[in-house]
């Protein structure tokens, strides 16, 4: 489908803006990076806390250890260096690894069913693009136990709910994600099972996204959102399908609000949550109308990026920019680029 004339021009933008907002967003993301002068080694070493340390102290903030939030932070920096073809950003990257391989079995524990699936997610996803850009199998170990925590989840969860840390479609999306990109079969039919169950042989799959429920997941967040991740699922397991192509159109599309969606905790993420779902849509169904959607919460990110840093806070009215919610703007600007 041939864009018209400014759409097209709004777009090239945005490509061609690329490698300097992943630049800003690691390098805002290295000022979270607990090393050297706040720790020379120890357990700490490497960990990305969820705020910039420097600022943590004037707002009052704890300089905290964060599991997912590093995986999040080497998922941006091995992103740059696959576009950039630079390796400015190694260093972190590697203690990043070290830090996450020490402390695995602390976050995801083998002795428990359910705790630390949210953090083998996110394993998945930062661990199969490192290992693709860098062909370095060295973390494959963790990778796949990681991936075989959330199959044994999946293939034994009864009902497809659950919200923030325990969101099962976020979890088929990395699983799916990294089955792609590491060659593995198993992973991906289990993902693609899942996703035939629960949301192809369903009637009702979308509903209006700005009526979905504010949720106080722990520690209070609402950073997901039920359909935006549905439709991710949907597009890592069956993107070959003629029928998901109606489906995206004629149900997720609809279900779209023509606005930037107020949430109570975690607005800027829950949007970028949504404008990732909404660029891979596009990039799949060549619509247009996927575009103006995407570009209306864009553009009011950027806007609330005060710093011009590619840095966001969880919402307006939180003091400090967060690693976090920086991974989840980076993934929705890079949702919208060709493979």
């Amino acid at each position: 489908m041939r864009l018209p004339r400014l759409a097209r021009v709004r777009l090239e933008k945005h490509l061609s803006n690329l490698e300097s907002h992943f630049k800003k967003a690691s390098d805002f993301l290295v000022k979270c990076q607990i090393a050297e002068p706040y720790v020379c080694e120890g357990t700490l070493k490497g960990s990305v806390c969820p705020w910039e340390i420097g600022v943590a102290d004037t707002l009052g903030l704890t300089i905290l250890e964060d599991f997912h939030d590093t995986l999040e932070a080497i998922w941006v920096w091995t992103y740059y260096t696959k576009i950039s073809n630079r390796n400015a950003y190694k260093q972190n990257i590697d203690m990043g690894w070290k830090y996450v391989t020490t402390n695995f079995e602390r976050f995801i524990p083998s002795n428990r069913k359910t705790e630390g699936l949210y953090d083998c997610s996110q394993v998945l996803l930062a661990g199969s693009l490192y290992q693709t850009v860098f062909r370095d199998k060295r973390y494959y170990k963790w990778i796949k136990i990681a991936g075989e925590r959330l199959v044994n989840y999946l293939l034994k969860v009864k009902s497809p709910k659950g919200r923030e840390y325990s969101d099962p479609w976020w979890m088929i999306h990395c699983l799916a994600s990294a089955a792609t990109l590491l060659d593995n079969d198993e992973w991906f039919e289990i993902a693609k099972k899942f996703v035939e169950k629960n949301i192809l042989e369903r009637k009702k799959r979308f509903y209006k996204i700005d009526r979905e429920p504010k949720h106080r997941g722990p520690g209070g967040h609402d950073f997901f959102s039920e359909n935006a991740n549905k439709a991710l699922a949907l597009l890592s397991t069956f993107s070959q399908e003629k029928a998901v192509k109606d489906i995206i159109l004629n149900e997720f599309l609809p279900s779209l609000p023509g606005y930037f969606v107020k949430r109570h905790a975690d607005e800027n993420a829950w949007n970028a949550n949504l404008a990732a779902a909404i660029g891979k849509c596009y990039l799949f169904a060549g619509e247009e109308r996927f575009l103006h959607h995407y570009f209306i919460i864009m553009d009011e990110l950027r806007r609330r990026d005060h710093q011009n840093s590619s840095a966001l806070p969880r919402s307006e009215n939180f003091p400090a920019r967060e690693s976090w919610v920086t991974f989840f703007y980076a993934y929705a600007y890079a949702s919208i680029v060709p493979d």
